[in-house]
C-alpha cells in the first residue's frame, strides 16, 4: 500500500506562520488503491452509506488512478472519500505547482457504450457496481476538478465524467447521467467554469486563491450533490467514469464523498399523528450547506438531554432551504439538512422515540427570499414533537 502525505514545500517564516497559520497545516492524505486496499473495498467501505447494499464492483483503468483520501481540514467540504482521476490520483495534492499536472498513460483508450462522444478518449478509468436501494432516491457528494481549467474551457479537450445509473431489474431502463449542476447542466468544463454557471466554480490558478496551496487542479466545482428516483428494493447499476478527451495530458478528477451515496426518501410522508406540542426549534444553515454551525449542534445535544426526561411517540425533523437554486435540489438538500439533526438526536434519545426526518426545500418560507439575512433564516430545520399516546 502506498501512503502519500501531501505538505506545503515551502520555506515558512515565523511571521509568515503567525499569520497564516492554516497554510502549515493544509495537507491531504492518499492512499492508492493496491492488492489489499482493493476496488471492492474502496466501495464498501468509503463510499456506500445508509440504505444501500452493494455487489458485483468492479474497476478498470490504471491502478493508481483510483485512491482514498483523507484531509482533516476539510476544504473541499468533506475530509475524507475517493478520487478517481485521467492521471496519478496522488497529484490532487497541492500546492498548485504545475499548470499541466498530468500523467499520460499512453492506454486505457476505450468506447464505452453509455458516453457518447466524437472526440478521441484515453486514460480513461471505470468505477461500476449494481445496488439495491431501500427508499425512492439515491444520492451521494462529489467535486470535479481539472488541469484544463481555465485556458481549455471551450476548447476541443473538454475532460468529461459521468455518473451512469440504469435499473437492472427487467425491463432495463435507459442510462441516466446523475453528474448535473443544480439547474440540471452536465457537469463538464465547458458548462461550468468562470464564465458559465460560475456560482458553482472555484478558480484555483493564482497563489493569492483559497485553495492554491491544498490542491493542484488549476479549477473545480464546489461540492454539488448527484441524485435520482429509484424504485426501492430494485436492482440497478451505477458506473461511475472519467476520461481525457482530445488529448492524454493534462488531468482531471472526480472526489467523492465518503460513505455519501445512501438511499433516502425524496418526498414528505407523514402520517396522521396527533397534533404536536405548540413549541418548535429552528436550526440555521449556511448556503449549500448541510452541516450545523457548532453552536447549533450544542444546541440539539442539549435539547437532547433535555427531551430524555419526556415521554414522546415521535419526533418530526422537516428540513427547509432558501430560493436558490432548483426546487429539486433544494429538496435534497432540505433532506440532508433534516438527517444532519436527525442522526445526532438518534444517538441521545430513547431507542423507542421514532424520529423521522423529511424535506421541504423552499416551498415553506418564514420570510420573503429578498435579502442575505431573510434567506439565512429561512436555510433552517424544524423539529416537531409528538407526545405519547395515553394508554388508558
Amino acid at each position: 500500500m502506498f501512503i502519500l502525505q501531501c505538505m506545503l514545500q515551502k520555506s515558512i517564516s515565523f511571521i509568515l506562520i503567525a499569520i497564516i497559520p492554516h497554510l502549515l497545516f493544509a495537507q491531504i492524505k492518499v492512499t492508492e488503491s493496491s492488492d489489499t486496499l482493493t476496488p471492492a473495498k474502496i466501495v464498501r467501505n468509503y463510499f456506500i452509506g445508509e440504505g444501500v447494499s452493494v455487489s458485483n464492483i468492479a474497476y478498470k483503468g490504471e491502478p493508481d488512478a483510483l485512491a482514498i483520501f483523507t484531509d482533516p481540514s476539510a476544504y473541499l467540504g468533506f475530509n475524507e472519500g475517493i478520487i478517481l482521476s485521467t492521471g496519478i490520483a496522488r497529484h490532487v495534492c497541492g500546492p498548485n505547482t504545475r499548470t499541466n499536472a498530468g500523467a499520460n498513460f499512453g492506454r486505457h483508450s476505450f468506447l464505452d457504450e453509455d458516453m457518447v462522444t466524437k472526440t478521441d478518449m484515453c486514460d480513461g478509468a471505470v468505477l461500476e457496481f449494481d445496488f439495491i436501494p431501500q427508499k425512492d432516491s439515491i444520492l451521494f457528494d462529489f467535486v470535479f476538478g481539472s488541469e484544463e481549467y481555465p485556458e481549455f474551457v471551450n476548447k476541443e479537450f473538454n475532460d468529461i465524467f459521468a455518473f451512469y445509473l440504469y435499473k437492472k431489474t427487467p425491463p432495463r431502463s435507459k442510462s441516466y447521467n446523475m453528474g448535473k449542476l443544480p439547474n440540471g447542466k452536465t457537469v463538464m468544463i465547458n458548462n461550468v467554469n468562470n464564465r458559465t454557471n460560475s456560482q458553482w466554480y472555484i478558480a484555483n490558478d493564482l497563489p493569492t486563491m483559497t485553495l492554491y496551496d491544498f490542491i493542484e487542479y488549476d479549477g473545480l466545482t464546489k461540492t454539488l450533490t448527484a441524485s435520482a428516483n429509484v424504485e426501492p428494493y430494485k436492482t440497478y447499476h451505477l458506473k461511475i467514469i472519467i476520461a481525457d478527451l482530445g488529448d492524454c495530458e493534462y488531468d482531471s478528477g472526480v472526489l467523492l464523498r465518503a460513505r455519501s451515496m445512501s438511499s433516502i426518501y425524496s418526498a414528505l410522508r407523514i402520517q396522521k399523528l396527533p397534533k404536536p406540542i405548540s413549541r418548535q426549534i429552528y436550526l440555521n444553515f449556511g448556503q449549500d450547506s448541510y452541516n450545523l454551525l457548532p453552536k447549533d449542534e450544542f444546541k440539539v445535544r442539549k435539547l437532547a438531554d433535555s427531551l430524555s426526561i419526556y415521554r414522546f411517540d415521535s419526533i418530526i425533523v422537516v428540513g427547509h432551504t432558501d430560493s436558490t437554486g432548483s426546487e429539486t435540489y433544494n429538496k435534497e438538500l432540505s433532506l440532508k439538512r433534516a438527517y444532519t439533526v436527525q442522526q445526532l438526536l438518534t444517538k441521545q434519545l430513547d431507542k423507542s422515540v421514532v424520529i423521522k426526518a423529511y424535506g421541504k426545500g423552499s416551498s415553506v418560507p418564514i420570510r420573503p427570499n429578498t435579502t442575505a439575512d431573510n434567506r439565512y433564516i429561512n436555510r433552517r430545520v424544524e423539529l416537531l414533537f409528538y407526545p405519547r399516546k395515553s394508554t388508558k
